[in-house]
């Protein structure tokens, strides 16, 4: 990827990053990729597009989600790209618990059809976690509602390993593995690894 546009991705303004995009100078020299449009889909030596490194910002930004739409507009199939350990934007943007992100994410892919949102929601990266387990991890429980609200049957992955429940209640988060269950309608998971599961753990602490 060019590092003009990587950087203008990460720490550039919403015009900037517009302007380098439509091939028009930026507000400081980028080099060739200031004339000329950039390549949409190229990645970093780890797999992120353009859609992982903006979303992974941290805090709700709005001049971040400008930039996520913008991206979007022009190629919306980097909503869906997953990086070399498989995730997706809508990964970064949790694990960055950037709520406003996730939920123009999610936005974006109800977007493009009945079952696009519902396959990004239930995307799994190599270890087997979906976004659900980022927002999870970092304690937001209004993240997790959202995630729940658009589909209750997401804790319910995965099949094998690690899930949001035996997740919730290993970090000793009562009121996240509350509301796990009570959106699932008692419907989820409770395994995690090595054949344990949220019962054991709950034991144990």
């Amino acid at each position: 990827m060019d590092a003009g546009l990587l950087a203008m991705a990460c720490s550039g303004s919403f015009q900037d990053l517009e302007s380098l995009l439509n091939g028009k100078p930026a507000v400081y020299t980028l080099g060739s990729s200031a004339r000329q449009p950039p390549h949409l889909y190229a990645v970093t030596v780890g797999g992120e597009s353009l859609l992982h490194l903006v979303a992974a910002v941290y805090g709700d930004s709005e001049d971040s989600t400008k930039k996520a739409s913008l991206l979007y507009d022009k190629a919306p199939s980097l909503l869906f790209v997953q990086n070399s350990q498989g995730d997706t934007p809508l990964h970064y943007a949790a694990r960055a618990g950037n709520m406003r992100m996730v939920a123009l994410l999610i936005d974006l892919a109800n977007g493009e059809g009945i079952n696009n949102a519902k396959g990004l929601l239930e995307t799994q990266n190599k270890i087997h976690e979906t976004a659900l387990h980022e927002a999870v991890r970092s304690g937001n429980n209004d993240m997790v509602k959202l995630f729940m609200e658009e589909n209750p049957q997401l804790a319910r992955f995965p099949e094998q390993g690690t899930s949001p429940l035996y997740l919730a209640v290993l970090l000793e988060n009562k009121i996240i593995a509350k509301t796990l269950y009570d959106l699932s309608g008692g419907l989820l998971s409770y395994f995690g690894p090595d054949g344990r599961n949220a019962l054991h753990v709950a034991v144990l602490a």
